[in-house]
């Protein structure tokens, strides 16, 4: 973990509650990032939930009433404007491109007007931040900031995608924690666990952490993934 300043102020506390939750729009994605990184720090609420222009809170009801969860939610969101926030360390993860792993790798390609080695080499070497987490636990959700022709989604969303997957429609990217339905191009697949309930921190990734992948074999893929099931 390292420490950065906060990129953007937050300019207005208008607070929504429901039930046990509430939420607050924000600024931009930069300022969500930095706000709930600050926020999880310090361990007040039961859950902290970023969106791509919001957060939210869950609290106990039981030790405090809904009132009082939004006063000091408030005052947290005022404090955070001069605080210094965490950010995760990037990370890199390993991706096997071959066929049976990336059965959209030709159709993308042909959409970029690459060559499948070419699109290898190119995807490799791209560096993405994780949006948010959602759809499932682990599950995240890539932006780049390179300037990534329009790929789109499948006409017909695959019943199946294993879980690892790696789907990208743009500038957009996406990494599959676990097998699901799924309508994302697939690039590729990382042998590595996206989420272990297991662990302390049972997921891999995090909101505004830098991903990077690095091309494997087939033999790598198999011998890490034999290593994860330990």
């Amino acid at each position: 973990m390292t420490g950065y300043p906060l990129r953007s102020p937050v300019n207005s506390f208008d607070i929504h509650s429901c039930d046990d939750w509430l939420s607050c729009q924000l600024n931009n994605l930069d300022t969500v990032h930095a706000v709930s990184a600050a926020i999880r720090e310090q361990k007040i609420w039961q859950e902290v939930v970023s969106g791509l222009d919001s957060i939210a809170v869950q609290f106990d009801p039981v030790r405090i009433t809904p009132n009082e969860a939004t006063d000091l939610f408030r005052e947290q969101l005022s404090r955070l404007q001069t605080d210094a926030v965490m950010q995760t360390a990037p990370v890199t993860i390993p991706v096997c491109y071959d066929e049976i792993f990336a059965p959209d790798r030709h159709w993308i390609a042909k959409k970029m007007g690459l060559t499948v080695e070419a699109l290898v080499e190119w995807h490799s070497g791209l560096e993405f931040t994780v949006a948010m987490l959602g759809f499932m636990p682990g599950f995240a959700y890539l932006r780049c900031c390179e300037n990534i022709t329009d790929i789109g989604r499948l006409t017909k969303p695959r019943q199946k995608v294993e879980a690892g997957s790696i789907g990208i429609i743009g500038n957009q990217s996406c990494i599959y924690s676990f097998s699901s339905p799924g309508g994302w191009p697939v690039i590729g697949r990382t042998p590595v666990k996206l989420f272990d309930p297991a662990k302390d921190q049972p997921a891999l990734l995090a909101a505004d952490q830098i991903v990077s992948f690095t091309r494997i074999s087939k033999a790598e893929f198999d011998a890490t993934a034999r290593e994860e099931l330990k």
